[in-house]
């Protein structure tokens, strides 16, 4: 039973990050991407990837504190160090 998950979560092996390194930090990391009903109405919003892929469905879901093998923070990294 239960449901399937995306390939691209296997592929990259999206598993539980660490305490130093986490999805949130991450340049493809979307933290509020809006999620629309059947006829377009905003439900909520949640995290997404855009690795992963910025479509509805709880499928695309990322959650803030897991990590892949895509993972990359030089942005955060640059902005850190000024």
């Amino acid at each position: 039973m239960g449901s399937a998950t995306l390939k691209t979560k296997s592929n990259l092996h999206y598993r539980r990050g660490t305490t130093a390194h986490h999805c949130s930090e991450c340049n493809s990391y979307f933290p509020e991407f809006d999620v629309r009903g059947i006829g377009g109405e905003l439900i909520r919003s949640e995290p997404r990837c855009r690795v992963m892929g910025l479509k509805d469905g709880r499928a695309y879901r990322i959650m803030p504190g897991n990590i892949c093998d895509a993972h990359d923070n030089s942005d955060y990294i640059k902005r850190l160090r000024g």
